[in-house]
């Protein structure tokens, strides 16, 4: 009987400490997060890191598609996931930790004569818009009736979608779509803002797979608190220029 008792305890305790492993997983997204020579870099990257640090925890980063990052985030307690926008549809599905980075969404499109001129996000809703899956720009558009939307794994591929007029619009933030046309070389000039959508505007976070123990959850909001405290939050987004 002693021996199926202590049995059962190694099964519980492998259990627990399997589920509270920590696993950090993102995407390439610049300026949020991206890899530089092999090394984690960006502003939600470097918040992340500070939150480590602070709680003297170590984890490697994992740059994934975001739809494997999004899934591992669901599925998978102790899988701490960033830079993540916050949305009522997702609002109980994670275990939310705090903001990282300002956010700004827009609907982006070719500069040409025949462009339409959007006043609404009604204007959109006959155009064809690249998205990518797992996004919650996707799923707020779907939640919104839009049907017209063409899915790739990343918003690189939107933007050469978009340059080969293959898509009408792309939604995506307004700090990345600069990074992606420096990184692609295109020019600047073809590309305007059509409409910013204020509903997915404000900040991405960080967030927890929601049965992760919740005393790992205080642990890493306590650090977030202590890192915007200190002033280290600030120094981060002003050493990206996101605040005076």
């Amino acid at each position: 009987m002693k021996l199926a008792i202590l049995a059962a305890l190694c099964i519980s305790f492998a259990f627990t400490a399997k589920a509270e492993t920590l696993e950090i997983v993102t995407e390439h997204l610049p300026p949020f997060n991206y890899l530089d020579d092999g090394a984690p870099k960006g502003i939600g990257t470097e918040v992340v890191q500070a939150v480590l640090k602070e709680t003297g925890r170590a984890a490697p980063i994992q740059f994934l598609p975001w739809a494997r990052s999004y899934q591992m985030a669901l599925q998978t307690p102790g899988t701490l996931i960033y830079s993540i926008l916050r949305t009522p549809e997702r609002e109980n599905k994670f275990a939310w930790i705090g903001k990282i980075a300002p956010y700004g969404v827009s609907l982006y499109q070719l500069v040409q004569d025949n462009a339409p001129d959007l006043s609404s996000l009604e204007d959109a809703r006959l155009l064809r818009i690249g998205v990518y899956f797992g996004d919650a720009k996707a799923e707020f558009l779907q939640a919104n009736g839009f049907t017209n939307l063409s899915s790739v794994e990343n918003d690189r591929l939107n933007l050469r979608k978009l340059l080969l007029k293959r898509i009408d619009l792309m939604i995506i933030d307004d700090a990345v779509i600069n990074e992606l046309i420096e990184l692609e070389g295109v020019d600047p000039s073809k590309i305007r803002r059509a409409l910013p959508i204020q509903e997915l505007s404000g900040y991405a976070y960080m967030a927890f797979q929601k049965d992760t123990n919740p005393k790992l959850v205080e642990e890493f909001r306590r650090g977030l608190e202590k890192v915007k405290e200190t002033g280290v939050f600030d120094a981060i987004l002003e050493e990206y220029y996101l605040i005076n």
